[in-house]
């Protein structure tokens, strides 16, 4: 498309609609810690901007809606020593923390849950109801106006399911929540069903902002191999409520709707696009998922985000340049592919292999035909 120049927003909506570009979108999925970055500080990177500055990622803009409990938990310390700090979190449960992460990263270890009974999870939904705490101060005319205007993607995250969604089992812990599903099936409708219900009073406001993205946060719905329900559960438990609210969405003008999870989700693909997902992410390498195959197979019914492989900037700038020239080259072209890390950066990726990783993406030219 010669010198033409694209703005942020444009970028993204042309890669995600099937339409040339000028480059390719540097995007950030899964965030870059402090602790990585007190530890790149040390191998050269400049003490002061943030790595979002420095490399000069193409600026979006999350909503900044709450679909937490309200009230929210309060904070509890229930125990603590030098390795672990043991506390009650925002949802009312139970969790671990090992300290050696350091701040802005957590190893989600939870040891208990507030819901263990119908009577608990009848008095826990009282906390998913619509709430003017959920907004900004801001809300409003001036604000939907300042969204319709900005240069950048506006992107809305929302966590499906109450407690956390799958991480947390949905409120009763994950191995309780996956014996329900058998041993009380009408409670994980209520469950499913209920929060539906929450998230279309919540988004009935949202949908007056002009939004380029929709995302389902259902990160622990896969692992390494696999899924941790059936196709046919999916089926039955998730996919009437899932498109509730996607109908719901897309009647409001939201045409990129992502069902986000790391792990390998290839067995559920056909019901989440039937469900009306149509972006997929963070398409984790280390269990196997690949763009490439997806495209092969699902063509320009899928859109995809992630798929750099975390492991190739472990491994250094050589593994970087080889994981990228696999993954973007000829394939990016193609449209409805952005190429992002595909897992958060720990400190375990060096300054410079990062730095490689965002050389070539920005220096990458585009080869249309």
């Amino acid at each position: 498309m010669g010198a033409i120049w694209l703005n942020a927003r444009e970028r993204f909506q042309r890669l995600m609609h099937f339409k040339e570009i000028d480059r390719i979108p540097l995007w950030d999925l899964e965030g870059i810690t402090p602790g990585t970055i007190s530890e790149w500080v040390k191998q050269g990177f400049p003490n002061g901007p943030s790595p979002w500055d420095y490399f000069n990622f193409d600026k979006k803009e999350r909503l900044p809606i709450n679909f937490d409990p309200i009230p929210s938990y309060v904070n509890k310390i229930r125990e603590e020593n030098d390795e672990y700090r043991t506390f009650i979190n925002n949802f009312g449960f139970t969790e671990v923390f090992a300290k050696k992460y350091g701040s802005g990263y957590r190893a989600y270890h939870y040891i208990d849950t507030p819901v263990k009974t119908r009577k608990d999870w009848k008095e826990y939904k009282k906390r998913y109801q619509p709430d003017p705490r959920r907004f900004p101060l801001t809300w409003g005319e001036e604000l939907f106006e300042y969204y319709r205007d900005i240069e950048w993607p506006v992107e809305m995250w929302m966590v499906w399911g109450p407690g956390r969604g799958p991480k947390a089992g949905y409120t009763l812990g994950v191995e309780k929540f996956l014996a329900t599903l058998v041993r009380d099936p009408d409670w994980v409708h209520d469950i499913m069903g209920s929060y539906a219900d929450f998230a279309l009073k919540v988004l009935k406001e949202v949908v007056k902002v002009k939004l380029d993205i929709m995302v389902f946060m259902e990160d622990g719905l896969a692992y390494k191999h696999g899924t941790i329900i059936s196709p046919r559960i999916y089926e039955e438990f998730f996919y009437p409520y899932h498109k509730k609210v996607t109908d719901f969405l897309r009647s409001n003008g939201v045409d990129i709707i992502c069902e986000y999870t790391s792990g390998n989700i290839e067995a559920l693909v056909p019901l989440f696009l039937k469900a009306g997902f149509n972006l997929f992410g963070p398409l984790e390498v280390a269990a196997g998922m690949d763009h490439r195959k997806l495209r092969e197979e699902y063509g320009d019914k899928i859109l995809l985000w992630g798929n750099m492989g975390r492991q190739s900037l472990m491994d250094g700038p050589d593994a970087v340049e080889k994981e990228f020239n696999a993954k973007v080259q000829g394939w990016v072209e193609q449209g409805g592919y952005l190429p992002v890390v595909d897992d958060m950066i720990l400190p375990d990726i060096s300054f410079a292999s990062y730095s490689r990783y965002v050389k070539l993406l920005k220096e990458y030219k585009m080869k249309y035909r």
